[in-house]
């Protein structure tokens, strides 16, 4: 008897709650909201800086003189105060094609102290397609644009240089980037970690393409995003860059090749 009345006790309870909460309050797994992002930016000001990239090889796809590129955006906050600023890159494709799952990558911040200024590569670029929903890109060239997102006016300046497959530089090209005002919330998603061999890496143009010519494409690895080699794999200096990482390159890019045989 005494088993029946706590039962009772329990189902009243129970019942209690449901009246209180109402049946909106349960919510089936299927049906919750997503999870939130993990910050939010007002922004007022937009900055579209425009990105040319060879990264796997030099560029010989015939959409730009064969050779190889770079490009360096220099951001700058001019104001007495430090600021949040938040960049998504936005991806080049082939006109009245259908939008691909990289064609804009989520947003990612960065703060700029009084009077402050960053760099971003091209490498730096390309980090913001690894990992995007688990997956990698290895771009044999990449281009669009750094889109820049800011509460206050900045100075936004891209430095572009081209040269030869092999050889100096041999043109640059400094252009200011001009703002839009644009009024927008920006949402800043958590950050997706890399497991060091993990995740799927796709290239892009996919392999045999006329970006690659004859050769296969070289796997990027390390530089300033730690990019990992998969398993079997090892990450050693790219020859073919500028970067010399026995002359101060402490973040060059490397290239993934396979591990010598055990003696």
């Amino acid at each position: 008897m005494k088993q029946q009345l706590n039962a009772f006790r329990v189902i009243a309870v129970l019942m209690g709650l449901w009246t209180a909460l109402g049946p909106a309050e349960f919510i089936p797994a299927s049906q919750a909201e997503p999870l939130k992002p993990s910050k939010t930016i007002k922004t007022e000001y937009q900055y579209a800086a425009k990105v040319a990239c060879s990264l796997l090889l030099p560029h010989q796809d015939g959409t730009l003189a064969r050779g190889t590129y770079r490009t360096v955006i220099n951001i700058h906050n001019p104001t007495d105060k430090k600021v949040t600023v938040a960049a998504k890159v936005a991806l080049s494709t082939q006109f009245g094609s259908d939008p691909g799952p990289f064609a804009v990558t989520p947003f990612k911040e960065a703060e700029l102290q009084p009077d402050g200024a960053v760099g971003v590569s091209c490498f730096d670029v390309a980090g913001y397609f690894c990992p995007i929903d688990g997956v990698c890109v290895d771009f044999a060239f990449l281009e669009g644009f750094l889109v820049v997102k800011s509460p206050v006016p900045l100075d936004v300046v891209g430095v572009y240089t081209a040269r030869h497959t092999d050889g100096d530089v041999e043109s640059i090209d400094v252009e200011t980037v001009q703002p839009r005002q644009i009024r927008e919330t920006v949402s800043v998603g958590a950050a997706e970690p890399t497991k060091p061999g993990g995740g799927k890496r796709v290239d892009y143009p996919p392999k045999g393409s006329p970006a690659y010519g004859e050769k296969e494409p070289k796997q990027m690895c390390g530089g300033i995003a730690g990019f990992p080699c998969p398993a079997g794999k090892t990450c050693v200096d790219d020859p073919s860059d500028d970067c010399d990482p026995a002359r101060g390159g402490a973040d060059c890019s490397g290239i993934c090749v396979s591990k010598p045989p055990a003696r």
